[in-house]
């Protein structure tokens, strides 16, 4: 493998994955593939801006072969769900990677973005990583405030 370009001396295990981006307009699907970040957000936002010429109910995103996502393709996930619903149609994401999924359910956009995973859910405590906060109800006797007391 090629050294790192950032890190001198340190190998780059995992070769970049170039953005690609497949636009069907008669099935209103936008696959795309590679990094989802600042540079290249704004493409799957323009591919999606596509859409909105056809009458379809449902906007589909395949994002099976995303490899990174960043805050600037969240935004643009966000955005693209706003501008479809502008238009009388839901964004679908179909297939999100693992990484892209995790990345979903961390900051908690599950609840505005409609997502049909491929198969089971990710295990967000997987790989020792932090997990997701605990949302259940509280235990008995185990009070928590909001503000402290003594202050």
């Amino acid at each position: 493998m090629s050294p790192h370009p950032d890190r001198p001396g340190v190998p780059l295990e995992v070769p970049p994955v170039p953005f690609r981006m497949d636009v069907d307009l008669v099935d209103a699907t936008v696959a795309v593939a590679g990094e989802l970040d600042r540079e290249h957000a704004h493409l799957l936002l323009d591919g999606l801006a596509a859409l909105v010429a056809g009458a379809h109910r449902r906007w589909s995103v395949d994002a099976a072969e995303v490899v990174f996502c960043d805050a600037a393709g969240l935004r643009v996930l966000v955005t693209a769900h706003h501008l479809a619903r502008r238009h009388g149609s839901a964004l679908v994401l179909e297939r999100p990677s693992p990484c892209l999924h995790r990345l979903i359910l961390l900051v908690g956009l599950q609840q505005m973005l409609d997502v049909r995973p491929a198969g089971p859910a990710p295990n967000p405590a997987a790989d020792g990583r932090r997990p997701l906060p605990h949302s259940g109800p509280l235990r008995v006797g185990h009070p928590v405030r909001a503000v402290p007391t003594d202050v």
